[in-house]
């Protein structure tokens, strides 16, 4: 395993409770949690979209609604539509 996956990997562990507690919540203030992933990224990635990628992949691994995500990451700026896949 490659260091920056072990990176990514840490972070997702770190950003898992986060995840399970906005993923579990019965309110959606915005579609697929659109809104809480965007403050996520905006928080860390710093208007960044490759630091928003790196952390949208973290979020994905530790749960996150990869529509919401993908909705998310646009409006940051990656451009992309992210389609990870779990191995």
């Amino acid at each position: 395993m490659k260091k920056s996956e072990k990176l990514i990997n840490s972070l997702a562990q770190d950003l898992k409770p986060l995840v399970q507690e906005i993923e579990s919540s019965k309110i959606e203030k915005t579609k697929n949690h659109f809104g809480r992933y965007l403050m996520i990224l905006s928080m860390y990635a710093k208007d960044n979209p490759e630091h928003a990628l790196i952390i949208g992949r973290a979020l994905h691994i530790a749960g996150a609604n990869l529509v919401g995500l993908n909705h998310a990451l646009n409006a940051m700026g990656a451009g992309v539509k992210i389609e990870f896949r779990t191995i």
